[in-house]
């Protein structure tokens, strides 16, 4: 029987596997066949902006603001000045293509992982291409969106209907870009550094023959922002190790605030960030060499880096990674970074450090006694650095409230916080997050150098709740708990996180609207027999929670307390203006009348002048696309027709009247 048995789950294990398998061959064609679509869409992209490149011209705005903006920042030549206008144009032509065919940008966007495949690694080394990641690429041409786009490691990208990016193979010039040591064009070292002498493989040593590199080293009149995206429908380690290979343009006139940057971070279900690692283009930094190209310019880069984020806090939930690097923000100065092992391997030491609060979920600690409680966590300090200091920020609706300067307790990997419910305000309400802050120092030939590490909320949902914070239940009875109009402010508001049972009288009624009673329970507020709300008396009573926010809601209308919502303000307007190439005479050559007309736009003035230059027509008219002239009257001979388009450009054609 035991060997039946045997038997009989060897085969169930061995369908298992088979069935997973081909789970994950049908969902690599599937993400095959979604990108060979997307590398179709580029083609068809790149003979759009063929197509309307003469069609097309910069706004008057944005081509003025592209020559201001190189002037103020750098010396720069004409052929620079032209390349930036040929690349700005370019940009919004292909905004112009996804606007006027929107449904082509769903097939850029990964397809989700099937259940079964979730607990599993699948393509974290790009071996499978680029199957489940999205990507995309912010290029804001220069100046034409300004300076506020720009905000450091805190600037906001998303997946737009314009920006989004299928990768290149081998081509060093896109913003996206597969390395493939099997396909055309693959280079061995990165073609920057090589021509300064520097060899720094486009391969990690240990992560195959393939990998993604983010953003190009072209820089000038477009600070780009490239961004590779990949959803986790389950979480299933408490930790993601990823290496990176950085390389970075850096002028040392630029402040740190403007320079390029490198980002990483994990995003909750709901979007919030769970762990961020966040590199900006720093000479002091002693991840980076460096190579002093200029005065004016120096390469900073890192070789290839294994590095960790934490996320145990979202352990079996979904999750998304996220990788950005930009170039600075005038965009003279590039930013790019080569990505692999996103998953499925593990850091033998993580260069950066690691630092991690264990969840929390505290729920109501006590206020009456002020007991304390303790806050722990684990941290590992960067390669060749030593803990300098650990705080905790206590956080209420994104503001900081207190600080705890160091923890009570440290070892050489974790430390802990003694809290007092008092840290949190003398009566706390709502809800709380943590965030945790090391700095280190490292030390380089180039000095100390501080490095900075920080931990969101420990865990999704508040780390700390003084919401709720009553009994369970309460009953009020006659006459001891009757109200009236001399009662305290306590006795005229009751709630309670599970129910309230009235048997009590209320006789509260000064015809003043929110100075009634007002009972509200999670579940249900129960009028029991007794219970009695004299004439003239105000009460409500309704569902609410114990929250504390008393509102007298007397028809017992629902009040929304969080009506404000932040939409993301994505412009995705296209700064082009439609280049009129002329209009049409008919007849030509006339004798009696003419019709004047455009196909793809309209004018509104008319002017005709004989050869030598003398006006016998001209006319500002209602903005029509045709218009009628009665020419039977001029001499014979030929004349020239003046149109006036409505963006005000100046169209010349010739008439013969015969």
């Amino acid at each position: 029987m035991y060997k039946i048995f045997k038997i009989v789950f060897f085969c169930c294990l061995c369908f298992s596997s088979t069935h997973i398998s081909a789970q994950y061959d049908e969902y690599i064609q599937s993400e095959t066949a979604r990108i060979k679509t997307t590398q179709q869409t580029e083609i068809e992209i790149q003979k759009f902006i063929q197509d309307n490149f003469s069609k097309y011209k910069l706004s008057q705005e944005v081509n003025d603001k592209i020559v201001n903006h190189l002037r103020s920042e750098d010396e720069f030549t004409y052929a620079e000045l032209e390349k930036a206008k040929i690349d700005a144009k370019k940009y919004e032509l292909r905004k112009l293509f996804f606007a006027e065919n929107p449904i082509k940008k769903e097939e850029y966007m990964a397809k989700p992982i099937p259940s079964a495949l979730s607990q599993q690694c699948v393509n974290g080394d790009f071996e499978s291409g680029t199957a489940s990641y999205t990507f995309w690429c912010d290029a804001h041409p220069q100046p034409a969106s300004g300076t506020a786009f720009f905000l450091s490691c805190a600037t906001p990208t998303a997946l737009t209907a314009t920006n989004v990016i299928t990768p290149a193979v081998n081509n060093f010039a896109s913003t996206i870009n597969l390395i493939d040591s099997a396909s055309p064009g693959y280079q061995q070292f990165d073609p920057v550094l090589a021509s300064f002498g520097v060899n720094i493989p486009t391969l990690n040593s240990n992560g195959g023959t393939k990998c993604i590199k983010l953003n190009n080293t072209a820089g000038l009149g477009s600070s780009d922002l490239s961004t590779v995206s990949r959803y986790f429908p389950v979480i299933n380690q408490s930790t993601i190790d990823f290496s990176f290979s950085l390389i970075m343009d850096n002028k040392p006139a630029h402040g740190q605030d403007i320079q390029p940057y490198f980002r990483v971070r994990v995003l909750d279900q709901n979007h919030n960030v769970v762990d961020e690692i966040c590199i900006v283009a720093n000479p002091d930094n002693c991840l980076f060499n460096k190579i002093d190209v200029a005065a004016d310019r120096r390469i900073l880069y890192t070789g290839w880096i294994c590095a960790r984020l934490n996320v145990g806090e979202i352990l079996n939930q979904p999750g998304t990674i996220e990788f950005s690097v930009s170039d600075c923000q005038p965009s003279k100065h590039f930013g790019t970074v080569y990505i692999d092992n996103i998953c499925g391997t593990t850091c033998a030491t993580p260069q950066l450090g690691a630092l991690s609060l264990d969840p929390a979920n505290l729920q109501c600690p006590d206020t009456t006694s002020n007991t304390p409680f303790q806050v722990c966590g684990t941290y590992q300090s960067p390669i060749n650095a030593t803990l300098n200091n650990i705080t905790l920020d206590i956080i209420q609706n994104g503001v900081v409230i207190g600080t705890i300067a160091a923890p009570t307790q440290i070892t050489a990997n974790t430390f802990c916080f003694t809290m007092l419910p008092s840290d949190f305000g003398l009566l706390p309400t709502g809800d709380f997050e943590f965030d945790i802050h090391a700095t280190f120092n490292v030390n380089c030939s180039a000095g100390t150098f501080i490095y900075d590490i920080y931990d969101h909320s420990a865990n999704v949902g508040p780390d700390v709740t003084f919401s709720n914070c009553c009994l369970a239940n309460l009953s009020l009875f006659s006459p001891t708990d009757n109200t009236n109009n001399l009662a305290i402010i306590d006795n005229k508001r009751k709630e309670r996180s599970n129910w309230i049972k009235a048997a009590n009288i209320i006789s509260v009624g000064d015809n003043v609207l929110a100075n009634g009673v007002i009972y509200h329970a999670t579940n249900f507020v129960e009028l029991n027999p007794g219970f009695e709300a004299v004439t003239g008396a105000q009460f409500v009573a309704y569902p609410e929670g114990c929250d504390g926010n008393f509102v007298y809601k007397p028809n017992g209308e629902t009040i929304n307390h969080n009506e404000a919502t932040v939409t993301p303000n994505v412009d995705d307007t296209v700064n082009l203006v439609k280049t009129i190439t002329g209009f049409a005479i008919i007849p030509n050559p006339s004798s009696s009348a003419i019709e004047i007309s455009m196909k793809e736009a309209k004018f509104n003035k008319i002017s005709i002048s004989t050869i030598d230059g003398k006006i016998v027509f001209d006319r500002s008219i209602e903005l029509t696309d045709k218009s009628r002239v009665d020419v039977s009257g001029y001499a014979n001979g030929i004349y020239i027709i003046n149109v006036t388009s409505e963006d005000g450009q100046l169209l010349t054609e010739k008439l013969i009247k015969n």
